[in-house]
């Protein structure tokens, strides 16, 4: 519960007008909008009632296969990168200029298909849980098949539990933040006093790699799904890391900040589409009999024989990086109690709700 206490403390800190949060849809369980009625909402094909909704729980498990997760970093820079602050939460796309960089691209073993980055983007509070625990935020990366109508996502769970800065997510961070200054700005509001080593206007040329957040030795949960906010199209195949990376309480309080004070440039007032404790995740949904693999890098040794895993041997996947630096509409029959959504609800809450006391005297940073 590294990251209990945390996001709530976050929360109940910073007081913003609901004016500012205007949205199709909620992550307030209390919010006629909010996730438990999201297959009711008047949206095109909306499949939030489907049977592979997405996030689901995942229980911890040995290797089901081996085999070769194939990561290509490609050529984009920082500064090609195109930084966006909403009240859903913050956003990094690659350029939609084919010609400006090589997108990053991954082959998920056993699927067909080559699938191009498109964008990535964070939510407080896990949206994924493993053996019921939740993590502090989720990175997903949002791919597209670039000969077909599937995506593929590549999600992180992150916990605020370092002691030195996470180098990468901090060029995330300065990032997001020279957005924030942007918006305060125009909103004749003061920018933070923090130099933001020219990101978002061409000075920053170090590479960017999404993949470069994967700690080292990872395997994936591998499942097939749907996207995690309406209209929920069940067209993703998922692969969890199932190690967790950690960045600091203090880079994790900077992210909360800019979730839940979004400034609104049209009406320059403060809001949040984040629940009442912070989460802008959605809870887990029912696996429907589903099958989730864990595919491990080859060679991978989990200190488990395939006896005890009790799993079959195939052929099957390593997390290889080359680096050039570092549909079906339908509705279903409720799966769950409404008890048992309010229940993932809380404990999602509880997840970023619960961290590190110390940050609670941060006040700096605020």
């Amino acid at each position: 519960r590294s990251s209990a206490l945390l996001l709530s403390l976050l929360a109940a800190s910073l007081s913003f007008s609901d004016a500012a949060t205007s949205a199709p849809f909620s992550y307030d369980p209390e919010d006629p909008n909010g996730p438990q009625n999201w297959h009711t909402l008047p949206m095109s094909n909306n499949q939030c009632a489907g049977k592979k909704n997405s996030p689901i729980p995942i229980e911890s498990r040995g290797c089901d296969r081996y085999d070769d997760y194939e990561f290509k970093n490609g050529d984009c820079r920082y500064d090609n990168m195109q930084y966006s602050l909403t009240n859903t939460g913050v956003k990094a796309s690659f350029p939609s200029d084919e010609d400006a960089c090589d997108r990053p691209t991954v082959n998920i073993p056993g699927i067909k298909g080559t699938f191009e980055a498109l964008q990535f983007h964070i939510h407080t509070s896990s949206e994924h849980t493993i053996d019921g625990e939740f993590f502090g935020a989720e990175l997903h990366t949002v791919h597209k098949d670039l000969a077909g109508d599937r995506f593929a996502v590549v999600g992180t769970l992150i916990q605020p539990s370092a002691a030195k800065s996470n180098m990468f997510f901090e060029e995330l961070l300065l990032g997001w933040e020279y957005m924030s200054d942007n918006n305060n700005v125009m909103c004749g509001q003061p920018p933070a006093a923090k130099t933001h080593r020219g990101l978002g206007n061409g000075k920053n040329e170090l590479i960017f790699s999404p993949y470069n957040m994967l700690a080292d030795d990872v395997a994936f949960y591998h499942y097939d799904g749907g996207l995690t906010t309406p209209p929920c199209s069940e067209v993703v195949w998922w692969n969890l890391a199932d190690k967790p990376v950690s960045v600091t309480p203090s880079q994790y309080a900077r992210l909360a900040r800019m979730v839940l004070r979004f400034t609104n440039t049209e009406t320059c007032e403060l809001g949040t589409f984040a629940g009442p404790a912070g989460s802008t995740s959605r809870p887990p949904q029912p696996l429907n009999g589903r099958t989730v693999e864990r595919i491990c890098p080859v060679g991978f040794d989990d200190g488990m024989s395939m006896e005890e895993e009790g799993t079959a041997t195939t052929a099957a996947t390593t997390a290889a990086t080359t680096a050039t630096t570092p549909a079906t509409n339908g509705s279903t029959e409720e799966e769950s109690t409404t008890e048992d959504k309010d229940d993932k609800s809380g404990a999602s809450a509880m997840a970023v709700s619960a961290g590190v006391a110390a940050v609670a005297a941060m006040s700096f940073l605020f």
